[in-house]
């Protein structure tokens, strides 16, 4: 009696004859298969997905202007009018709320864009080509680790300035050294594999194999780490804007519109509420989905 031997995980298909036979899975369909028994990770998407439509909307609509001064007493309570209340300046808060998304998700996003292509970039390098690159490249991530992150982010605010793109950039300074850590572990990895030893004895070019084979097999766990930086970006940017170093006023942010709220939290406390409430849900849907996918594109997780 014969025997076939396939790699899991497959899917079974019933032929006419009733005989069974296993067809291979893609690690993406069944990374999706996965993910989508995680309950608390469809939740996030879900909620991910409804802030981003709040953030596309508030690019053409809010219920008042954002920055418009006087639009409500000042410190008003919530109400039907203004559902979230106003600040001290008489602003509505459900308006800069809303704006305030754009600028979260923004640091969010592209610090990682910015990780993604630093991290991957050094850690593609270190894990190819080794020996002398590959030392010098791990004693510079040792250094950044050694140094704290946040004293980090601090002095290259102070230095760039005030602005969105500056506290990226100050953001991605301080955590690009675990995606190069990360790709370049599986560089490591992946550089002895037989497809990679066919490409060399076909005379492709470093950079071919690197971004063309290396690059692509690769892409699970960089996606899964990309969504861990994501809410890493968020929290530092609120903190900045919460010690005056985020995005400049009267840009409306979470950070920002939680500190303006402190002086006066003993009164009334829904300036400092709903900005929180706000950056604490959007943090744990993160986390949630990165833990979903983190879980659905791990092999030592498959049956």
């Amino acid at each position: 009696m014969a025997t076939t031997i396939t790699a899991p995980p497959t899917t079974v298909t019933e032929y006419a004859g009733g005989t069974l036979a296993r067809e291979q899975v893609s690690l993406w369909r069944d990374g999706w298969r996965r993910l989508r028994r995680n309950k608390l990770a469809l939740a996030a998407v879900v909620y991910l997905g409804l802030l981003v439509v709040v953030a596309v909307i508030a690019f053409f609509w809010t219920p008042y202007k954002p920055n418009a001064i006087g639009t409500c007493d000042t410190y008003a309570v919530p109400s039907g009018a203004h559902p979230f209340g106003c600040d001290e300046l008489g602003r509505d808060s459900l308006s800069r709320l809303m704006v305030g998304t754009q600028v979260s998700l923004a640091e969010g996003v592209g610090t990682a864009i910015i990780v993604l292509v630093v991290g991957v970039t050094v850690g593609l390098i270190a894990g190819y080509f080794r020996g002398t690159v590959d030392a010098v490249i791990s004693l510079i991530i040792n250094i950044f680790y050694g140094i704290p992150a946040l004293l980090v982010a601090l002095v290259l605010v102070v230095v760039l300035g005030q602005g969105l793109l500056n506290i990226m950039i100050a953001i991605s300074a301080t955590i690009w050294m675990d995606m190069a850590r990360l790709v370049r572990g599986q560089t490591l990895s992946l550089r002895e594999r037989e497809f990679i030893e066919a490409a060399r004895a076909s005379g492709a070019k470093s950079g071919k194999i690197l971004f063309g084979h290396i690059f692509p097999n690769a892409m699970g766990p960089i996606i899964v780490q990309a969504t861990f930086v994501i809410p890493i970006a968020i929290l530092t940017g609120a903190f900045l804007s919460f010690l005056g170093l985020g995005v400049p006023p009267p840009q409306a942010d979470w950070g920002g519109m939680a500190s303006e709220g402190v002086a006066a939290i003993r009164y009334v406390t829904h300036i400092v509420t709903f900005p929180s409430i706000a950056l604490s849900v959007t943090l744990l849907a993160f986390n949630f989905f990165g833990d979903g996918l983190r879980d659905a594109f791990d092999p030592r997780q498959k049956r």
